[in-house]
């Protein structure tokens, strides 16, 4: 059986899941959260770990998980600078 593919919001190429990182917007904590086990529930996007897909991801994710406007932007951008802290180059 293949393993099911999904689309980069950096790079936007398709590739097996296993080769991505989840994020997800999880709207009762407004928060946008690392999901390790790609289990958490609610809206989600696929990214590459390297920095240029951390940089085009993290221009597109707003839109991506329909993030409201009125949300800190701070608040959004936390988990970026971790992904940064380990990433491939």
């Amino acid at each position: 059986m293949r393993e099911p593919l999904r689309t980069c919001v950096g790079c936007r190429r398709p590739v097996p899941k296993s080769q991505l990182i989840r994020l997800v917007w999880q709207q009762d904590l407004a928060a946008l959260t690392f999901d390790s086990g790609s289990s958490l529930p609610g809206r989600g996007v696929y990214l590459h770990l390297t920095l240029s897909c951390i940089e085009k991801g993290q221009r597109r994710v707003r839109g991506a998980l329909r993030i409201p406007s009125t949300v800190d932007w701070r608040t959004v951008s936390e988990p970026w600078t971790f992904l940064r802290s380990i990433a491939n180059t």
